[in-house]
């Protein structure tokens, strides 16, 4: 059996912004096994993006006295198999650009054949003000005050068995 594949990327890739456990894949048997990204962020303002964006008098506070904070137990069990396929298959296909304004936590762009498992991403964020994209955005005159005082803040208990199967073309 025969598994043939075409891809034709001329143009370009355009990303504005990426955030943390993004990814872009392209092409023929991407594989990514048992991704993980966990963690606590605590921002004033946040991200940014764009042009001609402005910020005037603004007062941020944010008071995060946690006693524990973002205990993470990510005991993760990644298991891959490499299977060949005998399958017939034909992928025809032709890209001039991808432009991508926004990929924010755990977001992906897939194009062609790709194997993804596992993609993990637990998060706990303070944003006192958050993101701000576009063009022109203006902000004037703001108070942000966050407060987040718990005892244990965010556990993240996150212990997967991840099992993937990569079909690949016969050699």
């Amino acid at each position: 059996m025969l598994k043939t594949s075409h891809l034709h990327f001329t143009g370009d890739i355009n990303v504005q912004t990426m955030q943390r456990q993004s990814g872009i894949f392209i092409g023929e048997r991407n594989n990514a096994v048992g991704w993980s990204a966990h963690g606590k962020e605590n921002s004033v303002i946040g991200s940014i993006s764009g042009r001609s964006n402005l910020l005037i008098n603004n007062i941020s506070i944010l008071n995060d006295p946690d006693f524990i904070d973002t205990p993470i137990d990510d005991r993760d069990i990644n298991i891959s198999f490499e299977n060949f396929g005998d399958e017939d298959h034909t992928t025809n296909l032709d890209l001039d650009s991808l432009n991508v304004n926004t990929m924010d936590h755990n977001s992906a762009v897939f194009v062609g054949d790709g194997h993804v498992t596992g993609i993990d991403g637990n998060e706990k964020v303070n944003y006192s003000q958050g993101g701000l994209f576009g063009n022109n955005n203006q902000l004037l005159n703001n108070v942000n005050v966050n407060n987040d005082q718990d005892v244990i803040d965010a556990i993240m208990e996150d212990q997967d068995i991840k099992i993937a199967n990569i079909i690949k073309g016969k050699v």
